[in-house]
């Protein structure tokens, strides 16, 4: 399987199509596409899988991007994190135990899932180019 940019998230298994480098650009992508400047919020699942969303995280903060961690929650936490903290967006990370598959989905500033009409497309062909610029300073980590 490979890694799988659907209508609404980023789909794949751990070590095989998402790689910690593929995340690392997928994460790079992110950061790059958002529109705004200002700092991302990421959120794990309680079954997230650790290794990609350190890859996440760390890819977002080679763009430069600081990243809040907020920690363990959902798709309601999430949202109401990146609007609360007046993100640039946000990404929460699970774990899809019946197909046995990482999850990341994307949220604009408004809290909203970036959808492929709305830029996850986008983030798709970046991820794929992986051309990043570096970015001047690496961005840091601040807590919820």
């Amino acid at each position: 399987m490979t890694n799988i940019f659907s209508s609404t998230d980023i789909r794949g298994y751990v070590g095989e199509s998402l790689t910690t480098e593929y995340v690392w650009n997928v994460g790079k992508a992110f950061a790059e596409w958002l529109p705004e400047k200002g700092d991302v919020v990421v959120m794990e699942s309680a079954t997230a899988d650790k290794s990609t969303v350190r890859a996440l995280v760390e890819g977002i903060l080679l763009q430069g991007r600081s990243v809040v961690d907020a920690g363990i929650g959902d798709q309601t936490n999430i949202i109401s994190t990146v609007m609360d903290k007046k993100a640039a967006g946000g990404a929460l990370v699970e774990y899809e135990e019946v197909q046995n598959l990482a999850v990341i989905t994307f949220f604009d500033a408004r809290g909203v899932t970036v959808m492929d009409s709305s830029g996850l497309s986008e983030i798709n062909q970046l991820t794929d180019a992986a051309n990043f610029l570096p970015a001047p300073e690496k961005g840091k980590i601040k807590t919820a």
